[in-house]
């Protein structure tokens, strides 16, 4: 994961700088210029680079044909006036704009100072998951809608999830960062801006997949037993089992019962118990291993652990158990599929 922090007050600096995470464009400073500031804490994951841009005061940006991505801007505060090829959209708190690689775009608000978290995907990998979503090729330059309503579901859905990218812009080296939260994360956001916004696809998305064999799910579950460490995505498994995004998780339904990451979450969770029944309470924290396994928010893994086991992460910790730990990379999900077949 790759990181950004940008502070000017040189007015010919910054639009140069914020082009480097985002689009090219021109800035007019529309406040006194001596008062002129933009700072940008940025961070990229794979095709995503997310951030929290600010100004002190009232600006215009202009950009060109974004061409190489897409771009949904979300105000912190305040509104943002947006305009497109395809209209105008007056952002705020609860009603995001969405840019398309095909049109120029105007930008002009901060009158009263504030930042805007803004999220850019890369075209390609935008329109190649969205190929494994519905199953079928998609053709380059997807038209999404203008406008996104994070009031209702499920763009209400897609900005909580994307709220976490804007802790993760705001803290680039804080628990968020770790591979193997930030990865899945960024794949889920894109996912969940899939199924929110307008585009000619969208319909497809909500057809039935075609079901996955009871053997190509015992691999996918094989594979995170085999190796819960690796930052997984839903795209990651579903490509190495020989599937689709959706036939993995109507197979993982159908046959596992939890989807897949829920289901690499309860793996990793067994890992971090027997860490904790091992580990030495004067040189270990159950933060430093509860991270080590990709739980980044402590107080959920908290409640998680002790509904699974019945007692505070904690007190395991400092409950010293001697002797060697239990073998975690158990196979009774796999065997009971290969034994039982499908549920019905």
């Amino acid at each position: 994961m790759a990181t950004i922090h940008i502070a000017t007050d040189d007015a010919d600096e910054a639009p140069i700088r914020c082009g480097e995470v985002y689009f090219p464009h021109r800035l007019t400073v529309l406040h006194d210029p001596a008062r002129f500031h933009m700072a940008l804490s940025a961070m990229r994951v794979g095709p995503i680079s997310a951030g929290l841009l600010s100004y002190s005061g009232e600006v215009r940006l202009v950009c060109g044909e974004l061409e190489t991505g897409y771009e949904v801007n979300v105000p912190m505060s305040g509104s943002l006036l947006t305009r497109t090829a395809y209209g105008e959209v007056c952002a705020s708190p609860h009603l995001a704009a969405v840019y398309n690689p095909d049109s120029p775009a105007m930008l002009h608000g901060w009158a009263d100072g504030g930042s805007l978290f803004g999220l850019k995907i890369d075209r390609p990998a935008l329109e190649s998951h969205l190929a494994d979503l519905v199953d079928v090729p998609v053709r380059t330059g997807v038209r999404f809608g203008s406008a996104l309503d994070l009031r209702h579901a499920p763009g209400r859905q897609w900005w909580m999830l994307a709220r976490s990218l804007v802790e993760l812009a705001r803290d680039p080296g804080g628990p968020l960062s770790a591979p193997m939260i930030a990865r899945p994360l960024s794949e889920s956001v894109m996912t969940a801006l899939l199924y929110a916004v307008d585009h000619p696809y969208r319909d497809q998305l909500a057809e039935p997949q075609r079901r996955a064999a009871p053997a190509a799910i015992r691999r996918a579950v094989q594979m995170l037993e085999d190796d819960p460490e690796l930052p997984w995505t839903v795209a990651d498994l579903a490509r190495r089992a020989g599937l689709s995004v959706r036939s993995l998780q109507e197979g993982f339904l159908r046959h596992v019962g939890p989807p897949p990451m829920t289901y690499l979450r309860a793996v990793r969770l067994r890992h971090v118990h027997a860490d904790l029944r091992t580990a030495d309470p004067a040189r270990q924290t159950v933060a430093r291993l509860a991270l080590r396994w990709g739980f980044g928010h402590l107080g959920r893994f908290a409640a998680a652990y002790r509904k699974r086991y019945g007692e505070t992460p904690s007190a395991t910790l400092h409950r010293t158990v001697h002797g060697r730990p239990t073998r975690i990379g158990q196979r009774h999900r796999a065997e009971r599929i290969d034994r039982e077949g499908p549920s019905s």
